[in-house]
């Protein structure tokens, strides 16, 4: 692999992953299957640390039971740095190479992630060179990936917490307008109703969750990740 062909790679990737939050798509496994294929990898990991700064998976390859080990080994294994490639070796995984901050000195915020890749027998030349060509585009670009599938995460969690309790997207939408403090009339000029009809959404939201108040109502869904807090 050249140079050109490193920096052919590397803006592909850039430019797939934008495109993959661009349409709402989960970027993280789809940086980690990229460069684990065009460094030879045979077991890559995206991971990070979480609120309780314990490590936590987000992607792996090929599989995550692989996965899982090597990332245990690239928070642990003993290493040496150059800049933010971090390389190490593991008598079963061999040479574990991991780009981003450093997980043991737990440098990596809530929405950082570091790639773990290992290949028994050692990486080559051109993937070592292709790896620290890619450290400076991936720290750009892994907080915007991590906030995108955290976006998608909650967007799921509401959305499975909404029909959990029978409410209608519509119903979520007047419920999160609700919060925001505005009142009925405006709610229905934000989208385009009637306020005989937003009062309707109200009356079937304070029913399907039990209460007659709107405060109790928002702290009710606020707590069950149907809107935003």
């Amino acid at each position: 692999m050249t140079r050109q062909d490193r920096a052919i790679t590397i803006v592909e990737l850039m430019t797939q992953a934008m495109a993959a939050i661009d349409g709402g798509e989960r970027a993280e496994q789809l940086v980690c299957t990229t460069l684990a294929k065009a460094g030879n990898a045979e077991t890559a990991v995206l991971i990070g640390l979480d609120v309780g700064r314990r490590l936590h998976v987000h992607a792996g390859f090929p599989d995550q039971r692989r996965a899982g080990v090597l990332a245990e080994a690239a928070a642990h294994g003993g290493r040496h740095s150059e800049g933010n490639v971090h390389l190490a070796q593991h008598p079963v995984l061999g040479e574990i190479v991991t780009i981003g901050p450093d997980l043991e000195q737990h440098q990596v915020h809530d929405l950082g992630r570091v790639l773990a890749l290992s290949r028994r027998g050692g990486f080559s030349p051109e993937a070592h060179a292709l790896f620290a060509e890619s450290a400076t585009a991936l720290t750009l670009l892994m907080p915007h990936v991590a906030e995108s599938c955290r976006r998608e995460q909650r967007a799921r969690s509401a959305a499975d917490a909404a029909a959990a309790l029978n409410l209608t997207a519509r119903e979520v939408e007047v419920l999160q307008l609700l919060s925001e403090g505005l009142l009925a009339r405006t709610i229905a000029a934000r989208l385009g109703l009637s306020p005989r009809t937003v009062h309707k959404h109200l009356s079937n939201v304070y029913s399907k969750l039990g209460v007659h108040d709107r405060l109790v109502a928002v702290s009710i869904a606020r707590a069950q990740g149907l809107i935003a807090a």
